[in-house]
């Protein structure tokens, strides 16, 4: 209880009455005083006196107590009046509360729906032991110019490093696989990561069921056994509890399942590893890496992921000090042209999610603006609201309310429409987080877990208060500033209905001001967005692809025979005219880089040059345009050693001369050439925004496996039904991956920026709705209060179009102040936004004169309906109005 009553009187100190306490201790002390004064009279001395006034008065402390007592009781007995006069006058005007309500939850639902995604990705922990303390570990050569991402250690360096190094509790390394998982006569791809004995050690998860990958399972022959994701667990097993005693066919090969990891760890992501499996989303199976002897001892031809676990009271800093001196020694066993490998070690958190991050940001700041607005327009309803009311609230204060007890009310009932807006704000963020996976953009991480967990709501309630107090502490201290007993004599009304709309005014500038900065920020974006559809990818949209990998069963020549069988089957489908593969398909996110010297040019030890192998009809398939020589044939020789250039390629390495007959030196052998047969067009392989790099294109004549294109006149979907039918056919245990058209794969590489534009374009639109909703609301405010004024200009001859146009000009210097203020603010603010724009400025003046215009001939608009009924007033009863 002596708890709840210092609450209570803190509340309560709040809206101002700390001076009770002053009242309170001179009303107790002038008591004393009598007391005292009356048992001197009696004939005791004043010390005597002084104690027992202060028994007979039973201690000040305690008279204050039942004092406090007494006032926090009133003051929740005040509380509970407000809150009941507050629904009671809210629920009298439904429209009004619902406007109000409707306004707030807009920008609340926003605010939250977007801290709900900000919340998954940055700020709610990852499944693994203190993912502070992981890191990554890389190998970068600057000698190759390329990102560091690219230099996962060999396998012989991240071995040596994991001996040798003392900053690192536990390390491991791992690869990524796609494999053909045969099941009840059916079969699947499935996205498997091989692992080392230390990978679940690393991440500190332990299995949910069964045990975790052992460093005894790395060992060949003891290879035979998996881990599977919790999904795959209830797809396949349907959560069944003997799944341990069960296995799984991946390429032919029987794994026994030992583990179920727990829900949530699903390492590595798609979005974990900037370069990893194309065709990866999350791992559904973890396997042992089990290398070979000769992938133990290579350091210049394999390498994998690596990730390791600092120390305790180690830092980052100091563990790449120790990496770089290991790796300085190591560098030494490489290759001589191969040298210049180094050492990086990089967080792990901030690797996850450091891309996106701020992206979120400037998401969550557009979403603030937005309601920001929003409290703006509740504050103008509840302004225009609190001025039809002064009268009421005169009559108040002349029954002896005071002007804390107003302000409180108003106060109050600001906090009942914020409450009810946070309620329905958190409606409508649950049906944003329904529909925000259809714009999954498939580079955030963790984005389908975002939801309305515990501390998004405490988020939503925060905000549901703090615009409570935003939108209802305007009016409350228009009201306290007003001599409200003025209103009873009828005067002064004008004056105090200027002072609000000036107020209102002023809040529909700072509106359309803030409405111009998301304006200009989400045409610029939607500009960037139209520039990267619009760029030449160099390839057909409607070709049709698939990836299909052989398992081991296959050698080589049946590979080559199985592959040969596949195209003509595919060749002898109606409508079918062109069949083609590639080993690295355009925005695949795969990438096969190779080194090269071209004759007669200077070169560079470090030169890099994309690599391709292609069958002969490839480039017809893909409807790649020959630019000069001629394509592959048919019964083209692999001692030919023929190749074909892009227009990247020949414009660099062969600028001022002729391509064709052009000499390249061969990958696997730097001192013989290769010549130049053909040059192609550029093609978009890396991505849409990227323009196109030197590339080279080998005859593959006995292609094994990758991708395969098909040109045809069937539509997609039934076209991949048949191609699933036939690839059953040969052989029931192959899946083939991403069957997609080329479309979808280019709709895809745009879905980042799709995602970012509609957002910002979705919240800009609610920005703008909101704000024409304020205008409309303050003309109409304005109209209704000029009533009169317009009643006698109109008896003094004044025409309609005369007010039509007084209204009208009003809504447009608004407009205007706002246009001006926002181009002012949107200058510096558009430069948050730089880094995400392509192929515009971020001042792009067609931006801005287009944002300009919607907003002035969208506010004309909604001022023209208020203006309208003022021009369409009886001049007779508007003379009559008071």
């Amino acid at each position: 209880m002596v708890h709840l009553r210092k609450i209570v009187a803190k509340l309560r100190n709040l809206f101002g009455n700390k001076r009770a306490e002053e009242d309170l201790a001179r009303e107790v002390a002038s008591h004393l005083t009598l007391l005292v004064d009356d048992f001197e009279r009696r004939g005791m001395s004043p010390e005597e006196a002084r104690l027992a006034a202060q028994r007979a008065y039973g201690g000040v402390e305690q008279a204050k107590q039942a004092h406090r007592d007494e006032r926090s009781l009133l003051w929740i007995e005040q509380t509970m009046q407000d809150l009941r006069y507050g629904l009671r006058t809210l629920s009298k005007s439904p429209g009004f509360t619902l406007t109000a309500a409707l306004t707030l939850a807009l920008g609340i639902g926003a605010c939250t729906a977007i801290f709900s995604l900000v919340n998954a990705v940055l700020i709610r922990s990852l499944p693994y032991g203190d993912p502070s303390r992981l890191v990554y570990l890389y190998t970068p050569n600057p000698q190759f110019k390329l990102p560091v991402e690219m230099f996962g250690p060999a396998y012989a360096d991240f071995y040596d490093l994991k001996r040798d190094s003392h900053s690192f509790q536990k390390m491991t390394a791992f690869g990524q696989s796609v494999f053909s998982l045969a099941a009840q006569g059916a079969s699947e791809r499935v996205s498997a990561a091989r692992v080392d004995g230390d990978f679940f050690r690393t991440f500190q998860s332990a299995p949910e069921l069964g045990r975790e990958i052992s460093p005894g399972d790395n060992q060949l022959g003891h290879e035979k056994v998996a881990v599977i994701s919790h999904a795959l667990w209830q797809s396949m097993f349907g959560s069944a509890a003997d799944v341990l005693h069960r296995s799984l066919l991946l390429d032919g090969k029987n794994y026994q399942i030992v583990g179920v990891m727990p829900q949530g760890f699903e390492y590595p992501h798609s979005t974990d590893l900037a370069y990893g499996e194309p065709q990866y989303q999350t791992t559904q199976v973890w396997i042992p890496l089990a290398l070979t002897p000769h992938e133990l001892a290579d350091r210049d031809n394999t390498s994998g992921n690596a990730v390791a676990r600092l120390r305790p009271g180690v830092s980052i800093a100091e563990a790449q000090a120790e990496m770089a001196a290991i790796m300085t020694r190591l560098d030494k066993l490489h290759d001589p042209q191969m040298r210049g490998w180094g050492a990086s070690v990089k967080n792990f958190v901030d690797s996850t999610v450091g891309h996106v991050r701020s992206l979120l940001w400037l998401l969550l700041c557009a979403v603030s603006i937005v309601l920001w607005i929003a409290c703006g327009n509740a504050a103008n309803l509840l302004l225009a609201r609190a001025a039809s009311r002064m009268r009421e609230l005169g009559v108040r204060v002349a029954l002896g309310a005071g002007r804390s007890r107003i302000t409180r009310q108003l106060l109050t009932e600001a906090l009942l429409i914020g409450v009810a807006a946070g309620a329905i704000g958190i409606g409508l963020a649950f049906a944003f987080l329904r529909l925000l996976p259809l714009l999954d953009p498939g580079n955030i991480p963790r984005l389908r877990e975002a939801s309305l967990d515990t501390r998004v709501l405490l988020f939503t309630v925060a905000v549901s208060l703090l615009t409570s107090v935003l939108t209802g502490i305007l009016p409350a201290l228009a009201v306290s500033r007003i001599n409200l007993t003025d209103f009873l004599a009828a005067t002064g009304s004008r004056s105090v209905a200027g002072a609000h709309t000036r107020l209102q005014s002023g809040l529909i500038v700072v509106e359309s001001a803030l409405v111009v900065v998301l304006l200009a920020s989400a045409g610029l974006f939607l500009r960037s967005y139209i520039n990267v559809e619009s760029v030449n990818t160099g390839f057909s949209q409607s070709t049709v692809t698939l990836n299909i990998g052989l398992d081991p069963r296959y050698t080589h020549p049946q590979a080559v025979a199985f592959f040969r069988n596949l195209f003509a089957r595919l060749q002898a489908l109606p409508g079918v005219e062109t069949v083609g593969a590639v080993n690295d398909l355009p925005l695949s996110n795969s990438e096969d880089l190779r080194m090269f010297a071209v004759d007669g040019y200077p070169n560079q030890i470090s030169q890099l040059a994309e690599g391709r192998w292609v069958t002969p009809n490839y480039f017809r398939a893909m409807s790649i345009p020959l630019i000069a020589g001629r394509l592959f044939t048919a019964d083209e020789k692999p001692e030919s050693q023929s190749i074909i250039i892009n227009q990247s390629f020949a414009r660099k390495y062969f600028a001022g001369r002729n391509p064709i007959g052009g000499r390249v030196s061969r990958q696997d052998d730097h001192t013989r050439w290769s010549i130049v047969v053909g040059v192609i067009g550029d093609v978009r392989h890396n991505s849409l925004e990227e323009a196109a790099e030197p590339q080279i294109y080998h005859p593959d004549m006995e292609f094994g496996g990758g991708y395969i294109a098909v040109r045809s006149s069937l539509p997609a979907k039934p076209l991949a039904a048949t191609i699933r039918t036939i690839l059953h056919s040969l052989d029931p245990n192959l899946a083939a991956g991403n069957i997609q058209t080329m479309g979808d794969l280019e709709s895809e590489a745009s879905a980042p920026r799709r995602f970012q534009t509609s957002l910002l374009t979705v919240f800009a639109a609610i920005a703008l709705f909101l704000a024409l909703v304020g205008l409309y609301g303050l003309m109409a405010y304005s109209a209704s209060r000029r009533t009169r004024e317009v009643g006698i200009r109109m008896a003094l001859g004044a025409q309609r179009s005369d007010v039509l146009m007084l209204v009208l000009k009003r809504a447009a210097l608004l407009l205007a102040l706002g246009l001006v203020t926002g181009l002012v603010a949107s200058w510096f603010a558009t430069r948050a936004i730089q880094a995400f724009l392509f192929g515009v400025g971020r001042h792009d003046p067609i931006t801005i004169l287009s944002v300009c215009a919607l907003l002035a001939v969208s506010g004309l608009i909604a001022a023209i309906i208020p203006a309208c009924r003022a021009a369409s007033i009886d001049p007779m009863q508007a003379l009559r109005t008071e």
